[in-house]
C-alpha cells in the first residue's frame, strides 16, 4: 500500500526532514506541498509523532486520473468503510497549479453521490485555502468517526488518500506557549523547527546530541521527545539561559511530557561556545543541533552597513565555534545550525561561510540551506547542515 504526507508551511524543509527520517529504503514522490510514500515499514502514528514539518499522514486508497475520478466511486469507497450512523467528510486537493473545475466541485458532487445512495452526509469545509487543518480534523475526529480525504494530483495521475493521523496542535502549542520560561525579545525558536532540525541531524541510536547555544532548551526538549539519545547536552554563555533551560526541563517532568527517568539524559552547563570547558570528551558527540545567536534585536530601520556589521560579527563567532566543535564531533558527525539573514527597509545582510572556508575548518556542507521564515520577519533562518571530514587511516 502507498501512503501520503501533507507538509506544513515550509514544504522544502519538511520534505528534507521526511526523507531523512524514513531512510533510504523508502521511495518518496514529492508533490510540492505533499508526498506519496512507498515504505514497507510504514507506521503512520509513529511518523506523525516524530515529524515536525508534516501535518497529516494517511493511506492511499485509490490511484486514478482526473478524467476517471468519479464521485460515485469515492462514495462507494466511503460506504465500504462504515464509521458511525452519519457520514461526515472533509476533502482537500493538493498539488494542483491553477483552478480545476472538476476538482473544485468534487466535494459537493461526493455529498450528492452519497445522498443518492441513501446516506446522510455532511461535507465539512474550511475558510482556509489549504482545506481542513489538522486541528479541525482532530476536533471532528475524522480519522475515526469520519473521513478526511486528500486528493493528491501528480500530473495526470490522482492519488486519493484517507487521513489516518494528524499533527497534535495542542501538544505543540503547549510546548511553545505553555512552558514557564520563554522570551519573545530574546527570539524564540519554534518547537516544530527545533524538531525538524533534530531530525535533519540523523542522530544514531543511543547517540549524544549537543546544543552549544541552548537558550531556553527548545532543541534539548525536542531531542528528548524525538530520539532515544542517551545523552543530551546543552550549554549557553548566559547564566539566565541555563536557568531558563533547567526550568523548562523541570516543567516537562512535572507535566509528564517526559518521564522522570529522562533526567539522567540531560547535562546543562554555562560556557562560551568558542571555549568549551565542560569535560566533554573529544570525538564524543554524534551530532550538534543549534540555533546560535541571531544578533541584536532589529527595529526595522537599520542601514545595510549596520546589518553587515552584525552579520560579520556572527560570521566570526561561527568560525571560532566551528573550530571548537570540530574536536568534539565523532567522525562524520553532523552539525545542523541556523545562519540568519537580516532584512530591513534599508537593506539586507546574510550570515554565511564560503565552501572553501567550510572545508578549511574541516567540514563539508550537505545540500543547500533550507529557508525557514514567517511573514514580515526581520530575521530569516537558513538551516545549514555540515558534516565533519575525517581522514581515513
Amino acid at each position: 500500500m502507498k501512503h501520503f504526507a501533507i507538509f506544513g508551511s515550509h514544504p522544502r524543509l519538511s520534505s528534507a526532514e521526511l526523507s531523512l527520517t524514513l531512510g533510504k529504503t523508502a521511495h518518496i514522490q514529492n508533490l510540492g506541498s505533499a508526498a506519496i510514500i512507498e515504505d514497507a515499514s510504514w507506521d503512520g502514528g509513529k511518523a506523525m509523532n516524530r515529524l515536525g514539518g508534516t501535518v497529516k499522514v494517511g493511506d492511499v486508497i485509490l490511484e486514478t486520473t482526473i478524467t476517471e475520478l468519479q464521485p460515485e466511486r469515492l462514495a462507494a469507497m466511503i460506504i465500504e468503510r462504515p464509521r458511525g450512523s452519519r457520514i461526515v467528510f472533509g476533502l482537500t486537493t493538493y498539488g494542483v497549479s491553477g483552478m480545476n473545475k472538476k476538482l473544485d466541485k468534487l466535494g459537493l458532487a461526493l455529498k450528492r453521490a452519497l445522498q443518492n445512495e441513501g446516506k446522510s452526509a455532511r461535507w465539512v469545509t474550511s475558510r482556509e485555502s489549504i482545506g481542513l487543518s489538522p486541528a479541525a480534523v482532530a476536533k471532528l475526529d475524522l480519522t475515526r468517526d469520519g473521513y478526511d480525504l486528500a486528493i493528491l494530483v501528480a500530473g495526470r495521475k490522482v492519488f486519493v488518500g484517507l487521513t489516518t493521523n494528524v499533527q497534535d496542535a495542542t501538544a505543540w502549542s503547549e510546548r511553545d506557549y505553555g512552558r514557564p520560561s520563554r522570551s519573545e525579545e530574546a527570539g524564540m525558536l519554534p518547537p516544530k523547527l527545533a524538531r525538524m532540525m533534530v531530525n535533519l541531524a540523523e542522530l544514531p541510536s543511543r547517540g549524544v546530541l549537543f546544543d552549544p547555544f541552548c537558550g531556553s532548551g527548545t532543541i534539548l526538549m525536542e531531542a528528548a521527545l524525538a530520539t532515544d539519545a542517551k545523552k543530551i547536552i546543552g550549554s549557553d554563555i548566559e547564566s539566565a539561559q541555563i536557568k531558563a533551560t533547567n526550568s523548562n526541563l523541570d516543567w516537562l517532568m512535572k507535566e509528564r511530557i517526559l518521564s522522570t527517568d529522562d533526567v539522567g539524559r540531560f547535562k546543562v552547563f554555562q560556557s562560551d561556545a568558542r571555549k568549551l570547558e565542560s569535560g566533554i570528551d573529544n570525538e564524543s558527540v554524534d551530532a550538534v543541533v543549534t540555533e546560535g545567536s541571531l544578533g541584536p534585536l532589529l527595529k526595522g530601520s537599520e542601514s545595510r552597513d549596520v546589518l553587515e556589521k552584525n552579520a560579520n560579527e556572527l560570521i566570526k563567532l561561527w568560525r571560532e565555534t566551528l573550530v571548537t566543535l570540530r574536536g568534539l564531533l565523532r567522525p562524520h558527525g553532523r552539525i545542523v545550525c541556523i545562519w540568519p539573514t537580516f532584512v530591513t527597509s534599508r537593506g539586507s545582510a546574510h550570515v554565511s561561510l564560503s565552501a572553501k572556508e567550510i572545508s578549511e575548518l574541516g567540514y563539508s556542507q550537505i545540500g543547500s540551506p533550507l529557508l525557514y521564515e514567517r511573514p514580515n520577519q526581520r530575521v530569516k533562518r537558513n538551516i545549514v547542515v555540515l558534516q565533519s571530514r575525517h581522514c581515513e587511516p
